[in-house]
């Protein structure tokens, strides 16, 4: 019987395995009910991540991004030196759907340095959603009243803070995916992963945060990039123990102040 790993798992759930391992999995999940059940676990937390982030596809994407993925102005064409011919170089891995994944995941360390200025940081005295605590990040503001008490199975219509799935992580804390509409209308959201601090207390810490702006405008392989926010969904990969909880597991740990 072949065995594969989780890594090998998710991608085949993802539709991106070639099509010789793809079938090489398919054949084994035939005769092994407990590793086609390890499939349909990653595809169900990958549809409830997906759906979590789902409201952020209507937003527009920010101009800086649209201008740094538009084609520069062709130089003028200058005498190319004498040169033997190679084999051509492979820059498909650099086409316009890599480059929009990186423009649309803007990772914590470009971040970091915007935290405790707008438009992160909340109006009228407010603290800010986002700030750095002991050089780490850490929710603060309507993010961390967000994260602590609100329910992902009860939504609340027009609220800066969406929370997507909430689970166990492999040291017992728990953890929550967010989507953050913080700063200006015309600012990209941000989509994230908070988990409960270790060492007690009640505070949140952001291992991950990235800039989610997709748009129904934008090129396909842009659009796909931007929606699945793939730092995020690393992070839970790297991270969850178990299942998400369901809505009764959730207001159970909210419940019990989200402790372990």
């Amino acid at each position: 019987m072949m065995h594969f790993s989780d890594e090998t798992l998710m991608a085949y759930a993802d539709g991106e395995l070639d099509p010789a391992t793809g079938a090489q999995v398919e054949a084994a999940m035939a005769g092994d009910a407990a590793m086609a059940g390890r499939v349909a676990r990653h595809r169900a937390m990958r549809d409830d991540v997906y759906a979590s982030f789902a409201p952020v596809l209507d937003e527009a994407v920010p101009q800086r991004l649209r201008d740094a993925l538009r084609p520069a102005q062709a130089a003028p064409a200058s005498p190319a030196p004498a040169y033997a011919p190679g084999p051509a170089a492979n820059h498909s891995r650099w086409s316009l759907p890599v480059w929009g994944a990186l423009a649309a995941s803007l990772v914590v360390g470009v971040l970091i340095g915007k935290m405790a200025m707008p438009p992160f940081a909340a109006a009228g005295g407010k603290s800010a959603a986002v700030a750095t605590v002991d050089g780490r990040l850490a929710a603060g503001g309507a993010l961390a009243r967000a994260l602590s008490q609100q329910l992902a199975s009860a939504p609340s219509q027009g609220q800066a803070v969406s929370i997507g799935i909430t689970f166990r992580a492999a040291d017992g804390q728990f953890c929550r995916s967010f989507t953050l509409r913080d700063g200006p209308p015309q600012s990209a959201p941000l989509a994230g992963l908070a988990c409960r601090a270790p060492a007690g207390g009640d505070r949140w810490l952001i291992p991950v945060l990235v800039e989610t702006p997709p748009d129904a405008a934008a090129p396909a392989g842009y659009r796909m990039a931007a929606s699945a926010a793939p730092a995020v969904l690393q992070a839970i990969d790297e991270r969850i123990a178990g299942q998400p909880l369901d809505a009764a597991a959730e207001r159970q740990a909210l419940q019990r102040d989200w402790r372990p």
